[in-house]
């Protein structure tokens, strides 16, 4: 009897490797069809930017795994009607004001996240515009992005947000930190065991929330706070790119949301914004990107916070 139960558990398991190892197998080439199919997209694209004149460099990175639509969820449509108030930023707080600024220049940011398959670029930028203001201050803080994405009180998720929710940065809300509300990438119940952290006292448009301001306004606003963040149309070449001066240009609706925290007025053929993206450092030069300004709509609806 003893014999028999033995003999029926070395089958069960013998079998239940088969099926482990078909399983992986068929995995395995799941993932090798579909790196194929990557690299096959990636040649014709670098065909039609080596015709066009392009200089700067796609591969296969790490965005590369997730569809553009998992990665790029900012929704101007989502924008609240109390956006109107915090427009014209750049004659309410002076930022018009005629300074002789330098022809290249490097803010205030942080170091590069990931915001992995969840849509939640709007929260990055959010977060990453805050760190920044406070680091131009002298303060360094790591702030919590799936506070933003969990507790926000206009309903955004990884499936779209706006740029609305600095609301929730300011009293009588305020940031987390990421220490005690950590990054999880998928929307969760609000967590109410963490306290405010840090709080902005304002916030505001350089233009409005529907364009893209003028160059020399944006410029005035990362040399006045540090960085700001701005909304871009990312498309099969962004989402791809690996280095170099980006000048690809394509019409399309702002679906991506950055944090500009520099320029160079020398590079791309008449200037370019530094962009921090939140696709992790395997992306672009290690998180970041030149972008020629005004490609891609880069720039749409950028704004600062005040601390």
């Amino acid at each position: 009897m003893r014999k028999n139960v033995w003999l029926v558990c070395m089958l069960v398991l013998m079998v239940g490797l088969v099926f482990s190892a078909n399983r992986k197998g068929d995995l395995g080439l799941r993932e090798d069809a579909k790196a194929q199919q990557i690299e096959l997209k990636l040649e014709q694209m670098r065909s039609v930017l080596a015709a066009e004149g392009h200089t700067f460099t796609i591969g296969h990175n790490p965005a590369m795994q997730y569809p553009l639509e998992k990665l790029c969820n900012l929704n101007p449509e989502l924008a609240d009607a109390e956006d109107i108030a915090h427009e014209g930023g750049a004659y309410i707080e002076g930022l018009d004001a005629v300074q002789a600024l330098p022809t290249a220049y490097t803010g205030y940011y942080t170091s590069i996240k990931n915001q992995g398959s969840c849509g939640s670029c709007w929260a990055f930028s959010i977060v990453g515009v805050t760190e920044g203001r406070f680091l131009k201050s002298g303060y360094s803080y790591n702030l919590s992005e799936q506070y933003q994405l969990d507790c926000n009180h206009y309903g955004y998720s990884c499936s779209g947000g706006w740029f609305t929710s600095h609301n929730d940065h300011k009293s009588p809300y305020g940031a987390r930190s990421e220490s005690c509300y950590p990054y999880v990438a998928y929307k969760q119940t609000c967590k109410t065991s963490c306290g405010i952290y840090k709080q902005i006292t304002s916030w505001y448009y350089v233009g409005s929330s529907s364009s893209v301001p003028a160059t020399s306004y944006i410029k005035q606003a990362i040399y006045d706070r540090g960085s700001v963040a701005a909304a871009v149309y990312a498309n099969s070449y962004f989402q791809a790119y690996t280095g170099g001066c980006y000048t690809y240009n394509s019409s399309g609706t702002v679906n991506h949301a950055v944090v500009l925290v520099g320029w160079d007025d020398a590079r791309c053929t008449g200037g370019a914004w530094r962009l921090k993206n939140s696709w992790g450092t395997g992306w672009g030069e290690s998180g970041l990107m030149w972008i020629k300004y005004g490609y891609q709509k880069v720039g749409y609806a950028a704004n600062y916070v005040n601390i």
